[in-house]
């Protein structure tokens, strides 16, 4: 994007211009997303290996105990390597998408430099949010999946306007008024794409290892190592995609409550031009 294009959106337009921006810088998401992911995946091949040796010293027969254990450590290890990876992603992916907005040149290297001292602050606001939104869920579903859209750019709102946990999801709040079902939306289309990622990369090869588990018997290192390659690949492909669309849902929801359009063209006037009034209330310029 060559220069910037502030104006409100509908909808319609936010997620034509998410795919857009998505297209038209591929291998910058692509390249931000596969970086911290590529460490996860080697995690992955790493835990995979050691059960398989483990079961090569044990003899073909694994106990169960052995296989929940093993179960329970690994999926330990990469959970706590997928959020921290997710998190450094995601706010790198946030930066990229904010300078190709307003017109600025935007590199992988230069985003994820810019998650630096910020990787704690991302991480907190995906803890909360989270947490809220699955109290939500037990509170009967339906205050789950509108908290869920309430909370949608509170991540952006944390890494644009250094905001901590709760003031970021405060800000989500508010922006997000009146427009709960426009991100709940995002949320859905995202969510149908990233079924069908998963059915076109990683259900062959979970299919192998259900089938191979009620036959009781191992599954090889080559159909894990291909398993989790096929993981990495659906995730780098899907992964960009939501935060791209609720980080410029996040910009057209300050044009429209905030006129972010005029403030950010009153930043870019020369130094010496006529001042113009802010708007009340309204955040400076990210």
């Amino acid at each position: 994007m060559a220069s910037s294009d502030l104006r409100p959106m509908s909808l319609g337009e936010v997620l034509d211009r998410t795919f857009t921006l998505y297209k038209n810088n591929f291998w910058l998401f692509a390249g931000i997303m596969s970086l911290p992911l590529l460490l996860l995946f080697l995690v992955q091949v790493g835990i995979a290996a050691m059960s398989t040796a483990n079961r090569t010293l044990a003899g073909t027969a694994v106990s169960p105990a052995t296989i929940i254990t093993s179960a329970i450590v690994g999926g330990i290890v990469i959970f706590v390597v997928y959020i921290v990876m997710y998190g450094a992603a995601q706010a790198a992916t946030i930066f990229a998408v904010s300078d190709l907005y307003l017109g600025r040149t935007a590199s992988v290297r230069g985003s994820f430099a810019r998650v630096r001292g910020n990787i704690l602050r991302a991480l907190g606001v995906i803890f909360l949010t989270g947490l809220i939104v699955g109290v939500g869920f037990i509170a009967l579903i339906i205050p789950g999946l509108i908290l869920l859209a309430r909370t949608a750019v509170a991540v952006p709102a944390a890494m644009l306007e250094d905001k901590y946990a709760g003031e970021a999801v405060s800000r989500s709040m508010d922006l997000t008024k009146g427009y709960a079902m426009q991100t709940f939306l995002i949320f859905l289309l995202v969510w149908v794409l990233s079924i069908v990622v998963a059915a076109i990369f990683q259900y062959p090869f979970l299919f192998i290892m259900v089938g191979a588990a009620a036959k009781h018997q191992a599954v090889s290192f080559t159909y894990l190592l291909l398993q989790h390659l096929a993981s990495f690949i659906a995730s780098v492909l899907i992964g960009p995609i939501a935060t791209i669309a609720f980080s410029l849902m996040y910009y057209n929801l300050r044009v429209r409550k905030e006129a972010f359009d005029i403030q950010h063209l009153i930043a870019s006037l020369p130094t010496g031009s006529q001042p113009v009034p802010p708007v009340p209330g309204a955040p400076s310029a990210a």
